[in-house]
């Protein structure tokens, strides 16, 4: 279904823009290689989970810059970066993304454009 994602990059890249106005979240897989996930023209109601596994990998995620992210991810020489800028957008309390899962050697960068 396009409400949810998986994408799977081992030894490469994956681009993918996301237009669900439903989204429901899903798994992102990156041994060493990387995804970017663009998130700006979908929608999500309530809670979004997004579960992440990456080694030697990284993801870029560009978010709206209403949603709020919580990253409960376990890092491990890893780290999860929100580059968002603190704008004067209010964040909506019903559009939660929640990253969850584990990055080892790995990052996380969040955007807003």
């Amino acid at each position: 279904s396009e409400d949810y994602i998986d994408s799977t990059s081992i030894f490469g890249g994956v681009k993918k823009n996301i237009i669900s106005k439903n989204f429901k979240g899903g798994d992102i897989t990156n041994i060493m290689g990387g995804s970017e996930i663009d998130l700006t023209q979908a929608d999500i109601n309530g809670i979004v989970t997004i579960d992440l596994t990456q080694v030697f990998g990284g993801t870029k995620l560009i978010v709206p810059s209403n949603w709020q992210v919580k990253a409960q991810m376990a890092a491990i020489f890893g780290g999860v970066e929100d580059k968002r800028s603190a704008q004067n957008t209010a964040l909506d309390p019903n559009k939660i993304l929640i990253l969850d899962g584990t990055s080892i050697f790995g990052g996380i960068e969040i955007r807003s454009y």
